[in-house]
């Protein structure tokens, strides 16, 4: 997962090809990476612990404090903070119709979608710093203006308070940080479901939008859309101010000419990824709604799981023909090692440069080795 894509290239391709630090950039894309320890290794390996304690907590809990066995405790806790969101049952989370098992779920894909480097500091004891990222900040009020206006949106249609807030709240969070657990039906309003048509807007730029960066989360990313935004309105200030030099910042930072062009190239890349697969597979789901296909697309690059229409939560993708299921895997492949690093992995120059440094290598060695025998000789 996110997490994975990280960890492999600090610790495994930077010994094997080099540059584990730049493949962790480009997963990034932003100015959110920060090293904890001197050392890569010794950086993954502090987020792993973390990372495996979190889980160990996730699972005591909805063992020893919900409704929830020791299987369903260990298979939910290995899927919340990854933000998988795998059940063991067809109605999710939803099954256990639980307050409790809701509110450990809620929290544990919450941490998922923060920068796992804020949570290192929080763990460090430096609260302060961690709490006064911007993204994190933005984090915060993304979450809690989506739960309201999803929870508003619910009430006028006749929902209870209560029952609004606790739906909305979980969903938000869900699809946020592209878990995917459901504890309810939200789709097809049209046709008899629960939930208006403006809250399947919010979800859909939530599957878009996804969490922090730096963490287990899918979509773009709210570091990168923070900075895309900066950068709009930079231009636009500019317009009418043509002088003005203003710098983008993030964290109180200015923000590198070469960052801001791989958010700028990540944007354009999944803009256009995502209206070529949308096309490409209404071609292969002729019969399925714009609804169906859209938010198909926008699930399967964020990572989310369940999307709207014919393919909401209490749907499968059993459904689809085969065309439209190989689409959907390789944009689930995209979305999952981040765009930049998958054109990084499988363009054909990362190779080849590869090998001529590993040949300059093995060309080295053979001449010292060659060297040796004259000496002796």
């Amino acid at each position: 997962g996110g997490m994975g894509i990280i960890m492999l290239g600090m610790m495994l391709l930077s010994r094997v090809i080099g540059g584990g630090m730049a493949l962790a950039r480009a997963e990034l894309t932003g100015p959110s990476l920060s090293r904890l320890r001197p050392k890569l290794k010794q950086t993954a390996i502090a987020l792993w612990t973390l990372y495996i304690v979190l889980t160990c907590i996730e699972f005591i809990l909805l063992w020893t404090a919900t409704p929830m066995d020791w299987f369903d405790a260990v298979n939910h806790s290995l899927t919340t903070l990854p933000t998988g969101g795998f059940s063991t049952h067809d109605a999710s989370i939803g099954y256990f119709d639980s307050i409790a098992v809701e509110t450990i779920v809620i929290a544990f894909m919450f941490i998922g979608g923060i920068n796992f480097t804020l949570l290192w500091f929080i763990k460090e004891g430096e609260i302060r710093k961690a709490f006064g990222d911007e993204e994190f900040r933005y984090y915060l009020i993304y979450i809690l203006v989506a739960t309201l206006a999803i929870a508003a949106a619910l009430i006028g249609s006749g929902t209870g308070i209560g029952t609004s807030l606790r739906h909305s709240l979980f969903h938000v969070v869900s699809i946020g940080t592209s878990s995917g657990f459901v504890t309810t039906n939200y789709r097809d309003y049209s046709n008899g479901g629960d939930w208006p048509l403006v809250t399947h807007l919010i979800i859909f730029v939530l599957m878009i939008v996804g969490a922090s960066a730096g963490s287990t989360a899918g979509g773009l990313k709210l570091l990168r859309v923070t900075l895309a935004f900066k950068v709009a309105m930079r231009e636009l200030v500019k317009i009418a101010q043509p002088r003005k030099i203003d710098q983008i910042r993030m964290n109180g930072e200015v923000v590198e000419r070469n960052q801001i062009g791989l958010i700028v190239g990540m944007l354009i890349v999944w803009v256009g990824l995502f209206g070529l697969s949308s096309i490409i597979l209404a071609i292969f789901m002729p019969d399925n709604t714009f609804e169906s296909v859209i938010t198909v697309v926008a699930s399967s690059l964020g990572n989310t799981g369940p999307a709207l229409g014919e393919y909401g939560p209490h749907d499968t993708w059993a459904s689809m023909n085969s065309g439209a299921l190989i689409i959907t895997s390789i944009l689930m492949w995209f979305g999952r090692l981040e765009l930049l690093t998958a054109v990084i992995l499988i363009h054909p120059h990362t190779w080849r440069k590869e090998e001529k440094v590993q040949s300059d290598r093995s060309a080295i060695a053979l001449y010292r080795r060659l060297m040796e025998d004259d000496d002796k000789n």
